[in-house]
């Protein structure tokens, strides 16, 4: 089974090292991790945990964690890194766990990659215990970022974003709403090329307050 991103498994974290995704990165987690609230204890699924990055981010807040990805190459990636939770290939929209298993649900930009994003909600709606939340992370289709990443996807038919269902809030809550009340924000409100990075962070205090519907990562919660 593959995903989109398999021929860049390799270097896929090395986003991360830069001075731009870096900062994305502190910027999508500050925003998660107020949606997800505390996580010590609890059993939690990261679903499209790819290289492992965000299902290493839950242990070292102190979740029971298990990764899910239906790509072999990212999973040996995740694999080969020290410390790694749990990790099992299953496809998200039909995920081998019990009824109320978890605690927490996290998927971030995986939706945007499966062939039925609505079943695949239902499947982690499904494993998630009454009381539990569902958090999820998908690529914002009203933001920049979306713009520049669908054009460079016009120009090369193989860029993994080809794959990849931009969402707009509205589409965004309408996914989720059949779970409960979503309760949702943004992030990210640099632009693509670096502009405004090193005013990030107050960017991103105006962009969640007043322009909520354009940052490149929207988040939703849902109580289940």
């Amino acid at each position: 089974m593959q995903g989109p991103f398999d021929p860049f498994a390799a270097l896929y974290d090395s986003w991360f090292d830069t001075p731009l995704g870096g900062t994305v990165d502190l910027l999508e987690k500050d925003l998660l991790l107020r949606f997800m609230g505390p996580v010590a204890g609890q059993a939690a699924l990261d679903v499209g945990t790819g290289t492992g990055h965000f299902a290493q981010f839950l242990a070292g807040h102190g979740a029971r964690v298990v990764g899910v990805d239906i790509s072999r190459a990212m999973l040996r990636v995740a694999a080969a890194k020290p410390d790694m939770p749990p990790l099992v290939q299953a496809d998200a929209a039909a995920l081998p766990f019990t009824d109320a298993a978890f605690d927490l649900v996290l998927s971030v930009t995986a939706l945007e990659f499966v062939p039925d994003a609505a079943r695949a909600a239902a499947e982690m709606a499904r494993v998630c215990r009454r009381g539990g939340r569902l958090v999820l992370g998908v690529l914002n289709a009203w933001s920049p970022w979306a713009w520049v990443r669908r054009r460079a996807a016009r120009r090369n038919p193989s860029d993994p974003f080809a794959a990849a269902h931009f969402f707009s809030p509205p589409e965004f809550v309408r996914l989720v709403a059949p779970y409960g009340e979503v309760r949702w924000s943004s992030s990210v409100f640099i632009l693509p090329g670096g502009q405004g990075l090193r005013a990030a962070w107050p960017l991103e205090r105006i962009g969640r307050k007043a322009l909520r519907p354009f940052g490149a990562l929207l988040v939703g919660r849902v109580d289940v």
